[in-house]
């Protein structure tokens, strides 16, 4: 349950004290209610909220440490985004809390440190690297400030918001070098791409400052040092150092990549070595010093630290991008060139890996032309970004002016025909009375059904009628021999008496 007065991100995780300020944002220590458990919770800045690089910067750094499981590496928790009163969305990180401190307070603390405590943070750090560089993600900022060391001795790498992974778009715009300039490999200084050799390189001068006491170059500002790290070979060791541990130094800080360690992995198991007293192979011939104004490897393309003149970032200036202080920005100056003859401009430029992702497409065509290079367009369906944004662009990387640049533009998708409008059966109307209905008439009732007449009686038969012959004197329809009969059918006597005659 929140406690009353204490902010709470995502109903779950309650701030408690701040333990670290940056450039991106405030790491809190702070309380998991839900699983009772104490957590560091970093909060990205509310002023880089609204600013869609920094917001994709905040979300790759949890894809990349949400990828990456090591104990020497400060698990990821848990990623949220909220909406505070003010409508300003705040996103946060939810890491694993390590109770110890930087290897940079250790290092103001402690100063130099002997070889056998170096070795075992920097094969801890580098077995970190190991785990990240299998997984195609270079850390590109590995810093004392990124090295945690805990109470118990165990050591973890933190802070991922630079990475870079071969899987994502990258999320550095044109003409910024990213990293720490007192930490930055030589080829991120000239503008080329990182890669797990540079972080072998920051490494490696991280365990030049712990067995030295101090930094491998300085400067008094960003581009003194970044140009240093290109042209200039750190000051020796302590000479009460073993020639091994010299080594294993000089090869993590080599200046060409390709003769350094390669990886995490490798520098790992040349400090096993190195532990375990075994030698390790002899150092290459030192690699020729930057003439000033010149290009190192002769690529047609000026250094990062001296962008051209007039293009670029507030014209010609470098900026260093520092996840633990805010970016800066100074004009290019190099002070090893003399005053009498100041350097000419070279008629190239890099342009360091760019992500306008989520720009408009205009602003991003109108600044790459600015550089010199050739735009065009190419545009896919898209409903989740708005219409005219820039999704995805390439080539990315170190460009010569002239190159072509393709930029993929969201458009809208069309929208679906309409269905056709089928109209509703009009309802049948609804007659409502508009009083009490009257009691129905009753039903008339059914007429008399008349009896039925009496049937006539049959007429009677008449009896027969006997004619006498004799006394009609004529014939009739008797015959002859009945009529000389009498009723009962006797015959008459020839006497012509009758029965009452005597």
């Amino acid at each position: 349950m929140a406690e009353p007065g204490v902010r709470t991100l995502g109903g779950r995780y309650a701030l408690r004290s701040l333990l670290a300020t940056g450039g991106m944002g405030q790491v809190w220590r702070a309380h998991d209610v839900l699983l009772d458990r104490p957590v560091a919770v970093k909060v990205l800045r509310s002023e880089y909220t609204g600013d869609p690089t920094f917001l994709a910067r905040f979300r790759a750094e949890a894809h990349h440490t949400a990828r990456l499981v090591h104990p020497n590496i400060a698990a990821l928790h848990d990623y949220g985004e909220v909406v505070a009163a003010g409508g300003e969305t705040c996103a946060y990180l939810v890491m694993e809390l390590v109770e110890g401190e930087p290897l940079s307070a250790l290092l103001t603390r402690c100063g130099r440190l002997d070889p056998q405590r170096t070795l075992d943070i920097v094969r801890q750090t580098a077995a970190a690297l190991a785990v990240a560089h299998a997984a195609g993600v270079v850390h590109r900022d590995v810093k004392p400030g990124n090295v945690l060391v805990g109470w118990d001795g165990v050591v973890k790498i933190t802070d991922f918001g630079i990475a870079w992974s071969a899987s994502s778009v990258p999320l550095t715009r044109t003409g910024q070098v990213v990293g720490t300039a007192h930490y930055l490999s030589p080829e991120q200084a000239d503008g080329g791409k990182a890669g797990p050799a540079s972080d072998v390189y920051a490494l490696g001068a991280i365990t030049y400052e712990c067995l030295a006491g101090r930094r491998a170059f300085d400067g008094e500002s960003p581009v003194q040092i970044a140009l240093a790290q290109i042209r200039d070979e750190p000051a020796p060791l302590p000479d009460d150092l073993p020639e091994v541990v010299r080594t294993l130094v000089a090869r993590a800080m080599v200046k060409d990549p390709a003769l350094r360690f390669p990886d995490g992995a490798a520098f790992r198991a040349a400090v096993d070595a190195v532990r375990a007293g075994r030698s390790l192979a002899p150092l290459p011939p030192p690699t020729a010093a930057l003439p000033a104004g010149g290009s190192r490897r002769r690529r047609l393309l000026v250094p990062a630290a001296a962008l051209l003149l007039g293009v670029g970032l507030g014209g010609g200036a470098l900026q260093v991008l520092d996840s633990g202080v805010a970016e800066t920005k100074v004009a290019v100056a190099d002070p090893a060139a003399p005053t009498s003859a100041p350097a000419a401009p070279v008629a190239a430029l890099v342009v360091a890996a760019a992500d306008h992702v989520g720009r408009p497409a205009d602003e991003v065509e109108a600044e790459l032309a600015a550089l010199g290079l050739r735009v065009q367009r190419e545009t896919v369906e898209r409903s989740d970004v708005p219409a005219g944004s820039v999704v995805a662009l390439g080539p990315v990387g170190a460009l010569a002016r002239g190159d072509l640049v393709t930029l993929t533009v969201a458009v809208a998708p069309p929208a679906p025909a309409p269905a056709p409008v089928v109209p509703e059966p009009a309802p049948a109307p609804v007659v409502e009375p508009l009083g009490p209905a009257p009691d129905p008439a009753p039903a008339p009732a059914p007429a008399p059904v008349p009896a039925p007449a009496p049937a006539p009686a049959p007429a009677p038969v008449p009896a027969p009628v006997v004619v006498d012959d004799d006394a009609d004197g004529g014939s009739g329809p008797g015959r002859s021999e009945d009529r000389g009969r009498g009723r009962d059918g006797a015959k008459p006597d020839d006497s012509g008496r009758g029965n009452g005659r005597g």
